[in-house]
Parts: C-alpha cells; sequence; structure tokens
C-alpha cells in the first residue's frame, strides 16, 4: 500500500494503510493537576514510587438522576487505564517512573506518592490518549524536594524520620524522557484511523491502543470494540509500526517544545 501523509497540527506522520483526517486533539480537552506526597510502596514493589490517577467525565456529559453513576465508573476504568501505562509489566518490581528517578526514601516503608487528578471538559474522541498526554505533562512539570531520612532502623507504621527541604529553589526534576502515552488505533470499515474521532469510536469494529514511549517502543496495549485487528486486517505490522511512529513522533514534538519554555516550579515544602 502506498504511505498516506496525515498532518497534526505542526507534526507530520506517515502511515501505512491508515485514513487522512484533521487533528481532532484540539476538541478533546482534559484538565489535570499532580500532587505529592510520602506514603507507603505497594506490595512486592518496596522501592517503587505509586501512581494514582482519578478522572471525573461528569461535565463533558448531561448528568440526570442516578445515571452519574456509569460517567463514574468510565472515569475510573479510564484511570486504571492510565494508572496501568505507569505501573510497567504484570510482576515487575519498577514502574515506568522508576527507571530515571530513585523514588525511594526507606526501602518498604517510605516512597513519593504522585496523585494525578483529571477533569474531562470535552470529549470528541482519543480520550484515552489526551487523558495519558495530560498525566505525562504534568508529571514533566513536578520538582521533588530534596530531603534528608534522619533514621533509617526504626521499625513501625509510622516509617523513619524524613525531612523535608522548605526552600523552594532546593528540589530535583522528575525525570519523563521514558514515559509513554496512549496512541489510538481503530478499524472503520475497511480503514484504520489513528486520532479517533467520537463519532469515528463509535463505529469501529476494533480498536487497538498502544503504550509507545518516546523511542517508539510499546509498553503497553489495550484492544476495544468488537472482533480482533486480526481479523480484519492483513497488515498488522504496518499497524504496530505506525503506532510507534506516532507515539515516538508526537513525544518528540511535545518534549521540544517544553525544553524551549519558561518553567516556573514551586512546592509547598512539608
Amino acid at each position: 500500500d502506498e504511505p498516506a501523509a496525515s498532518k497534526t497540527d505542526d507534526l507530520i506522520l506517515t502511515f501505512h494503510s491508515l485514513s487522512v483526517r484533521p487533528s481532532v486533539f484540539d476538541l478533546c480537552r482534559v484538565l489535570a493537576a499532580a500532587s505529592l506526597e510520602i506514603g507507603e510502596p505497594r506490595e512486592g514493589r518496596p522501592k517503587s514510587g505509586v501512581v494514582r490517577v482519578t478522572v471525573d467525565c461528569t461535565l463533558c456529559y448531561p448528568v440526570d438522576g442516578t445515571n452519574w453513576r456509569s460517567y463514574d465508573r468510565y472515569g475510573k476504568d479510564l484511570a486504571s487505564q492510565v494508572e496501568d501505562l505507569y505501573n510497567g509489566p504484570r510482576g515487575s518490581s519498577k514502574g515506568v517512573l522508576d527507571e530515571e528517578n530513585d523514588l525511594c526514601l526507606a526501602e518498604g516503608q517510605s516512597v513519593w506518592c504522585f496523585t494525578i487528578d483529571c477533569v474531562v471538559l470535552s470529549d470528541d474522541g482519543s480520550l484515552l490518549d489526551c487523558l495519558s498526554l495530560a498525566c505525562r505533562s504534568c508529571l514533566c512539570d513536578v520538582g521533588i524536594p530534596k530531603f534528608e531520612v534522619l533514621e533509617t532502623n526504626e521499625v513501625g507504621p509510622s516509617g523513619p524520620e524524613i525531612t523535608i527541604e522548605e526552600d523552594p529553589n532546593q528540589y530535583w526534576q522528575l525525570q519523563c524522557a521514558r514515559v509513554p502515552v496512549y496512541v489510538s488505533l481503530g478499524l472503520v470499515e475497511t480503514l484504520w484511523v489513528y486520532d479517533l474521532c467520537k463519532n469515528e469510536e463509535n463505529h469501529c469494529r476494533s480498536r487497538l491502543t498502544f503504550g509507545v514511549d518516546a523511542s517508539g517502543a510499546i509498553k503497553q496495549v489495550v484492544s476495544g470494540a468488537s472482533g480482533t485487528c486480526v481479523n480484519y486486517s492483513r497488515n498488522v505490522a504496518n499497524i504496530i509500526e505506525a503506532a510507534c511512529l506516532a507515539g515516538r513522533k508526537l513525544l518528540s514534538s511535545i518534549d521540544s517544545v517544553d525544553q524551549g519554555k519558561d518553567q516556573h516550579l514551586f512546592h509547598i515544602g512539608k
């Protein structure tokens, strides 16, 4: 098949067997904020940081009576999928943030815990992709205060005594170069479409969502809609290649913009 060129804002992507359509990212809006605290590590991950995500979808859908419960479940499902992206492979002792950051204060007792709260303001498709971008952007702006562990041998629920540097200029930047984002592809009639709008999502015969990092490596795969891509496409290798290319080019574009902006970071100390 002949390659097709798709333009997403200032980003040029080359795909095989994919349809061409303007981006819907401008129509899907998510407000996200990240907070940081010291907490206990998860079981089986004594040195790994903890990432928790919440998603509120009630602002972008009409809520009447008790139907908010379905949107509440939808938000929890989306949050769980984003958390899975950060937790890394099943059975792994580390998450994606641990690959470049030391998030352990006292092994088995205290680690850095991140909470990312997301509010969906509008949804015109590719919401999971947009949420993963919003969460990654939040983490890229996190400054972690310097600290000192005063007692490492204390055993108990309170853990060791830790002092946090209150000077807002004394912090280290969270490294997020290897943090992946989701890239979704859907089969609409006979074409695989990237950057799905809401109408295309509703008519997908099959959908695959790939967690892709800046190097183009696949970290997670989520399937959706009816059927499977194998039933409808003889070009699975091209689909995977296109997802990797899209994720790599997208993150390259975003990171180059972030490196040029003047960031004003702060923390509240204790």
